[in-house]
């Protein structure tokens, strides 16, 4: 087989973002994880930001809360016009195009894309420049991942998570080119031991018929897996987004001696005097942070309020959020409108049987990702003085 190497135009992209994601709860048992805010903007919204100007139309396949995201994003997406695919019972990726297919499919080459990955447009455009062809991630720990199987510089297939893949091996972060002819490929795939339609079982139909590419990553991949990751991302984005050009201050009150160290975004907060701000950090409009107070990297959504004292390191505390005086947060995710006690402490440490997956060279430290404080809730009451232990998650008490 001869790689096809003509250029493509490539003006379609289909987005997988159907799942429930048991494993980003608490995050998403009221919220699909497409919806998950990262710095006041839904993780969805990041990804399609990247295709801005290089496609003109997206599909998305949704399923679980599916009109939650159709009312958040409409039908046009800064110039990109929106559609929605409905997946049915969830049969896996594959079953995702299927659904793709029964709506009608699609006569055009295309971009597929999973929904929970910050990525990077320069990787985008280099998978389009083959008629087949995927991205691929040197990775560190072979055995979290689906790893492509290389033969004579194409892929043959996709190995599911192998327990004896070497470090270095090319995993597959979900950025795939094809075009139409795969859809009937679709009908010859059986479901798994677990029932569903896998992807990489298209991928092993198309190339034992033509030649299929792979392109390695050049930009930052950025999974949003768990609550865990949803922090690690909004640091990503915080150390990629909040720079010395993108510095501001609105606060409409601030206390006497605030010191501020490296890119902050301030919106029409109220900081009391004798506070310490270390960017990057965003803080919100109607934010309000008592006298003394230090914060090291953070984001602190609409209408959070931070009593006195409090130190706050490497953290979210989404809209609504109340943390009582004296109380220490680090590494943590509070959910919007968790609310703790006077002296509440969320002391973070590292985990060393974390395996960083996380690609974003210059922007997060390995030891960074291996940090875990405490992920909240909605809602979630934590009771003055109270102490929880580093790893803790904890669910809002009707889930």
């Amino acid at each position: 087989m001869q790689a096809d190497h003509r250029p493509w135009r490539t003006r379609h992209a289909v987005v997988l973002a159907a799942g429930e994601s048991r494993r980003t709860r608490p995050l998403t048992l009221h919220t699909p994880k497409p919806l998950i805010p990262l710095i006041e903007h839904p993780l969805l919204g990041y990804i399609l930001d990247e295709m801005v100007g290089l496609v003109d139309q997206v599909t998305l396949v949704v399923g679980y809360r599916a009109d939650d995201i159709r009312q958040s994003l409409g039908t046009q997406y800064r110039g990109m016009a929106l559609q929605y695919v409905h997946q049915q019972g969830m049969k896996g990726t594959a079953g995702a195009l299927l659904a793709v297919a029964d709506a009608g499919g699609l006569d055009e080459p295309f971009l597929l894309l999973y929904g929970d990955n910050l990525i990077s447009r320069v990787d985008l455009v280099q998978v389009c420049q083959q008629r087949y062809a995927m991205a691929a991630l040197p990775v560190d720990a072979p055995s979290a991942f689906g790893i492509l199987e290389v033969i004579d510089q194409h892929v043959v297939r996709i190995i599911e998570k192998p327990a004896q893949a070497p470090p270095g091996s090319l995993a597959n972060p979900g950025i795939f080119h094809f075009d139409s002819d795969v859809f009937p490929l679709l009908r010859q795939i059986q479901p798994s031991p677990r029932g569903e339609y896998e992807l990489t079982d298209l991928i092993a139909l198309v190339a034992s018929r033509h030649p299929f590419a792979y392109h390695i990553c050049q930009g930052n991949w950025v999974p949003v897996g768990t609550p865990w990751e949803a922090l690690i991302a909004t640091m990503f984005l915080l150390a990629r987004d909040i720079t010395s050009d993108t510095a501001e201050v609105r606060a409409q009150t601030v206390g006497q001696d605030l010191t501020i160290h490296g890119p902050v975004q301030i919106g029409r907060a109220q900081i009391g005097p004798n506070c310490t701000i270390q960017g990057p950090c965003f803080i919100g409009d109607d934010v309000v942070i008592g006298a003394g107070c230090r914060i090291n990297q953070g984001v602190l959504e609409r209408g959070v309020t931070l009593g006195m004292n409090c130190t706050l390191q490497h953290s979210v505390l989404r809209a609504g959020v109340s943390v009582g005086g004296n109380s220490v947060i680090e590494y943590s995710f509070l959910d919007q409108q968790a609310s703790t006690g006077t002296a509440a402490h969320m002391h973070a440490r590292v985990f060393d049987d974390i395996i960083p997956i996380a690609h974003a060279p210059g922007l997060l430290q390995r030891e960074q990702q291996r940090q875990r404080g405490v992920v909240l809730g909605s809602g979630v009451v934590v009771p003055a003085g109270a102490t929880l232990a580093a790893g803790t998650v904890v669910f809002p008490p009707e889930s």
